[in-house]
């Protein structure tokens, strides 16, 4: 099943390889610039870009998400996964788990690329990436990406329509930058850490001067997704198909 549907995921080719060759053509364009501007990569520093540039690999899997949550329903399917006498808990399982390995093979391609750049553009042996350097660029990557893909999957199935799906999902992408960022200058910055577009750059490891610790960091970004996830098995669990 879990195979299956990743299939699926991935033949909504209009949504899913739209965010792959976009993911990447955002990774090679920087290496280009980067070359363009300095001549080299900058070997840990051009990994060190990978996290920020992902913002467009989220983007785009706030769509794959979004989709994948809703589009069994939208289209009228999804009474037919449930008449084949599996699990209604057991196919939400899988759409989530599938949607996470989906997003995670749709940012690999970027993330090869990215880390051949930093090896191949650097210019002396004191930037020569390391291993812990290179594992700590591809979880910087991936965390934004498959954190929004997970609420998107929640607000899709919540909302059981591709297009107000697709728009709410990125509201809280986009407009929940806007939201931190007034809560952070008007009321608390410690607080500000605690929101969702706040807590997943932390647990990335992009914002090193935050103002919570990492750990509540994560446990903040687990209740969020936790709190999507539960949303959207909600309404699958108790909905008429």
């Amino acid at each position: 099943m879990l195979v299956a549907e990743i299939r699926r995921i991935a033949g909504r080719r209009g949504s899913y390889w739209s965010a792959l060759l976009i993911g990447l053509g955002a990774v090679v364009l920087m290496a280009i610039i980067r070359i363009y501007q300095d001549g080299d990569a900058g070997g840990t520093e051009f990994l060190d870009a990978m996290g920020p540039i992902s913002l467009v690999a989220t983007l785009m899997a706030v769509l794959v998400g979004a989709l994948a949550g809703s589009y069994d329903t939208a289209q009228g399917t999804m009474r037919y996964l449930v008449m084949t006498g599996v699990p209604r808990r057991r196919l939400y399982a899988t759409r989530v788990l599938g949607t996470a390995l989906a997003t995670i093979i749709c940012c690999a391609p970027a993330i090869v690329v990215g880390i051949v750049a930093a090896y191949a553009l650097r210019h002396n042996s004191f930037n020569d990436p390391t291993a812990s350097s290179v594992l700590g660029a591809i979880w910087a990557y991936l965390v934004n990406p498959v954190v929004y893909a997970l609420v998107s999957v929640g607000v899709g199935s919540l909302l059981r329509s591709n297009g107000a799906a697709i728009g709410v999902s990125l509201g809280f992408a986009l407009g929940g930058g806007v939201i931190t960022g007034l809560v952070n200058a008007y009321v608390s910055e410690s607080l500000s850490g605690y929101l969702l577009t706040a807590a997943a750059p932390i647990v990335a490891d992009l914002d090193r001067h935050a103002e919570i610790p990492l750990a509540a960091a994560f446990a903040a970004l687990v209740a969020w997704v936790t709190v999507f996830v539960c949303a959207g098995l909600w309404r699958t669990l108790n909905d008429e198909y």
